[in-house]
């Protein structure tokens, strides 16, 4: 997926990249570890949709009431982005670790994936924010997140 949204990416957008079993790419790593932060088994953090995160997908979409597909679709992109909340400096989680993964492999940051939401992943937060003239305000919440994951290499 490449280019930029015309119009807010506030409401659930039809441009989510459908990831499924087979998929190798760095969403999939993002949707690891946010799915690790909610506490489903992923396995390992490779960036490839196996069978061990298709059933981490499965039980993710049966927990919320979602279309059982195995695949992350526009539902489930639109469930995870919600229950994401909001990560800013001086969190420690797995989220932080997806926003530092989506900056550094989707979009050329070079930050230490390491889960401390600390003052360089906030300043990429902010560059990246302004690249997208989005709010920059430093945090990654809905808008962010929406950017983060549609828009990249």
């Amino acid at each position: 997926m490449s280019g930029k949204p015309s119009g807010p990416v506030t409401q659930s957008p039809s441009w989510w990249d459908v990831l499924k079993i087979g998929r190798i790419h760095w969403r999939v790593g993002f949707v690891e570890y946010v799915l690790q932060d909610f506490g489903y088994n992923v396995g390992s953090i490779d960036d490839r949709f196996d069978h061990m995160l298709e059933e981490a997908v499965r039980k993710f979409q049966g927990d919320y009431y979602l279309r059982l597909t195995s695949a992350v679709d526009d539902a489930t992109w639109t469930q995870m982005r919600t229950l994401f909340g909001v990560v800013r400096r001086g969190d420690f989680s797995d989220l932080v670790r997806a926003v530092q993964y989506a900056l550094n492999e989707g979009h050329g940051y070079h930050l230490a994936v390491d889960g401390d939401f600390g003052p360089l992943t906030e300043q990429a937060v902010r560059d990246f924010q302004r690249s997208q003239s989005i709010d920059v305000d430093g945090e990654v919440g809905i808008q962010t997140f929406t950017y983060l994951v549609i828009i990249g290499r």
